[in-house]
């Protein structure tokens, strides 16, 4: 007995020994466990990329663009910290946090912020993204990037060609890499007052720098007509700041909120105009440095006020409404050339000022079962008070002409009307049908201003409208609007239904009618020759500066027809498929030139296969096609001649038709758990096949010489070639864990694009027009392979 005694003690101890342990680690697993759910993880990552191309394309936006050597350094942040995750249960509510992303490239951001939960919050954040033009430009004049002065050199001062017979021109080309980039940099808090209210802050500091390119027309005087115009293509600064502040208060309790904020916005551009010695062409004398204006200084100020009230907790009702004012009153001193201006000007400055205001308010209630009611209204009124004055200018090609334009201050105002029903059938089939009505209308407070004309000639024979000597004309309220109003009525339906356990079925059309009304009458700021000087006159067989018949796409009547379809299929757990199609069709019943009807079409499908516990299959494909036909006045013409004045001949036109087609199919995959757990594997390939071409049809007249046959006017005629578009992308990786917290990763990125633009024939040197200088920029093609290594460290 004594034996067995001791024995049991034995077997005790030692089961209390083993509980123990396993007690001990059951509780360590729970404390990992709530810790991993209430204490975030900190990570630091450390990286190498290597690029072997320098590819301004590719590295458009990337920040993987302009390391001479191809090597890129990078490093990422992401720590967070506080109180309230580790001494919650002692009140404590702090939580802070330190975040930075792409830090070694040009497309980095960083965040600092700091919060007590329920009392404030603090915020400092960092983004900086630089764009990328081109690094194929070329040019022969000097100058820096980003400044406002472009010199020629002084072997091309003086008449020149743009051809490559011109030694210097070909010999004084220098490459240069246009890009711009913003600095965008933001402070911003909240202040809680109490459980119902809250002050907010922002401010956004946005800073540009660089250049875009931009054309530069120049006409040395000596010479009439468009044949002395020379056209350069040079790097416009971008250096400009924005400051914008917003501050706001907000106040809620069970049923209803309130807030009403402030916002600024306030732009300085770095420089208010840029200085160019025109390009010289023969027979003509140079003017010395010309003037281009840049975009003004401006401000804009707003006051917002919104809120919302729940009569019951089936009917609800939000509004908004919002008042600002914008100014504009840069002098025109310094910021033009007097070149380019005839005459005295009638102003020192523009004195813009645009008041706007919004104002909209929704109704939903749902106090019908199964029925839920929306009804909105939405109001903007854009009031343009900016002072109207005619200036008179010397247009390219010479001293000798001159136009008079008077600017024009367009108001808008938009009222939108929305009306829509939810019902629910069954559990499984819902429908939904949505109305609205969207009215427009166009007008000027005064156009023109109020005195004397600066020319002598103005009379009903050369202006078409006015036999008045003074500006008199101009003042009414619709003058400068050709598309004085419009009004859309749109209708949508929307079914949707749960046709199995796995299949969802999404099904929605809708029709929109918009129609424009029109003043063929008014004197819009287009010129239109009348001989030796320009006005804005109205001839006949002219709309507002447009032949008869023609009405720009964006404001012409239309109807449109849209439908939309799209298909949930869940197979089984692990397979899944989504199909979907949109379908629009546009017709602009009233015009009798440009754009007659469109029309645009799109099928996606894409799957998801979990072959295994960690491994995912995903594929997707996309098939876009989209078609324009335009009508065109080609000329007039009574028997085979072509006839100035559309009452002495016929009309007939020409058309042209783009297509565009776009396909892309991709496959990825992602595999873990390898190796014990320790490897995930990850893999994605992407194609991309795009191409605009256009057609072109002029019915010449059958008796004339000129055919689409003919060497001389063939070329108008036909399909040109091509706009292509082709992508392939590959991107492969691992990631290796090497310990609890630590892991590395290696990627390899492989693009290709081939791009092919004859738009790009223009630029290159010996196929440009001989009025423009060459840049021999190229269509961006490229093959670019990346790799990847980075190692990251995770910690509590």
């Amino acid at each position: 007995m004594y034996k067995a005694n001791k024995l049991n003690l034995k077997l005790s101890a030692i089961s209390l020994a083993v509980v123990s342990l396993f007690s001990a680690s059951a509780a360590r697993a729970d404390d990992e466990e709530v810790r991993a759910l209430t204490q975030p993880q900190s990570t630091v990552q450390v990286e190498m990329i290597g690029v072997d191309q320098n590819s301004a394309k590719f590295g458009e936006y990337n920040g993987l663009y302009g390391h001479p050597s191809g090597a890129y350094p990078n490093a990422a942040l992401n720590i967070r910290g506080g109180g309230a995750y580790t001494n919650n249960e002692q009140g404590n509510t702090s939580r802070w946090s330190v975040t930075g992303d792409n830090l070694g490239l040009t497309s980095r951001s960083a965040n600092v912020s700091i919060a007590d939960q329920g009392s404030w919050n603090f915020g400092v954040n960092f983004d900086q993204l630089q764009h990328n033009t081109s690094n194929s430009y070329q040019t022969p004049y000097n100058g820096a990037l980003g400044q406002g002065t472009w010199v020629l050199p002084s072997n091309l001062q003086g008449a020149q060609t743009t051809t490559p017979s011109n030694a210097n021109l070909r010999n004084d080309l220098q490459n240069m890499n246009i890009s711009n980039t913003r600095y965008n940099s933001t402070v911003s808090g909240t202040a809680i007052i109490d459980r119902n209210s809250n002050i907010t802050f922002e401010y956004n500091n946005l800073t540009q720098s660089g250049a875009k390119l931009g054309a530069f027309s120049s006409a040395p005087s000596g010479g009439t007509g468009s044949s002395n115009q020379v056209i350069s293509i040079l790097p416009m600064p971008t250096t400009s700041q924005t400051d914008t502040v917003s501050l706001g208060y907000s106040w809620k309790d069970d049923n209803k909120y309130f807030g009403a904020s402030y916002f600024g916005s306030f732009f300085q551009n770095g420089y208010n105009s840029v200085s160019i010695m025109p390009y010289q062409t023969a027979g003509t004398t140079a003017n010395g440095m010309q003037t281009l204006s840049t975009a003004p200084n401006n401000a804009f100020n707003q006051l917002n006020l919104n809120g919302g009230y729940d009569f019951s907790n089936k009917t609800k009702m939000t509004a908004n409404l919002s008042m600002g004012q914008n100014t504009q009153n840069q002098g025109f001193n310094g910021t033009y050339d007097s070149f380019m201006v005839a005459g005295t000007l009638p102003a020192a400055s523009m004195n813009g000022l645009v008041n706007t205001t919004h104002a909209d308010i929704k109704l939903v209630d749902q106090s019908v079962k199964d029925l839920a009611l929306t009804a909105a209204a939405k109001y903007d009124n854009r009031e343009n008070l900016s002072q109207s004055n005619i200036y008179g200018q010397h247009p390219i090609g010479g001293t000798g002409e001159t136009v008079y334009l008077p600017n024009t201050p367009m108001s808008l105002k938009q009222l939108n009307l929305l009306l829509s029903a939810d019902y629910r059938i069954t559990q499984a089939q819902r429908i939904n049908l949505t109305a609205s009505n969207d009215n427009i209308n166009r007008s000027c407070n005064q156009y023109g201003g109020t005195g004397s004309l600066p020319i002598t000639n103005w009379s009903s024979s050369n202006y078409g409208v006015n036999t008045s000597a003074t500006t008199s004309a101009f003042n009414n309220s619709s003058s400068c609007v050709s598309a004085t109003s419009s009004n859309e009525n749109r209708l949508i339906g929307t079914y949707k239904i749960k046709a199995t356990e796995d299949v969802n079925v999404k099904v929605s059309a809708g029709y929109a009618n918009r129609k424009t009304s029109w003043d063929q009458s008014a004197i819009v700021a287009m010129p239109y020759s009348t001989g030796a000087t320009y006005y804005p006159t109205q001839p006949m067989g002219y709309n507002s500066g447009n032949q008869l018949g023609f009405y720009p796409f964006f404001e012409a009547s239309r109807k449109q027809f849209i439908g939309k379809a799209s298909t949930d299929w869940q197979a089984s757990d692990n397979l899944s498929f989504t199909l979907g199609g949109k379908y629009t069709n546009d017709i602009y019943p009233d015009s009798t030139y440009g754009v007659q009807n469109g029309n645009s079409w799109s099928l996606n499908l894409d799957s998801s296969y979990k072959y295994a516990e960690a491994g995912t299959i995903v594929g997707y494909a996309t098939q876009q096609n989209q078609s324009r036909n335009n009508n065109q006045l080609y000329g007039y013409y009574s028997g085979i001649t072509a006839q100035a004045n559309p009452a002495n001949g016929t009309p007939y036109a020409w058309q042209n038709t783009l297509k565009t087609t776009s396909t892309t199919v991709g496959l990825g995959f992602k595999q873990g758990d390898l190796v014990g757990g320790k490897i995930t594997l990850y893999g994605d390939a992407t194609m991309s096949f795009s191409t605009s071409q256009y057609n072109t049809n002029v019915p010449y007249v059958t008796s004339s010489t000129a055919t689409c046959t003919n060497p001389t006017s063939g070329p108008t005629c036909g399909i040109v070639p091509g706009i292509v578009n082709n992508l392939g992308v590959i991107k492969l990786g691992g990631v290796y864990q090497l310990d609890k917290n630590s892991k590395i990763g290696l990627a390899y990125w492989y693009q290709h694009l081939y791009s092919n633009d004859y738009y790009y024939n223009g630029y290159t040197s010996g196929m440009n027009p001989s009025s423009v200088v060459p840049t021999n920029q190229s269509s961006p093609s490229y093959s670019v392979n990346v790799i990847s290594a980075n190692y990251t460290y995770t910690f509590d």
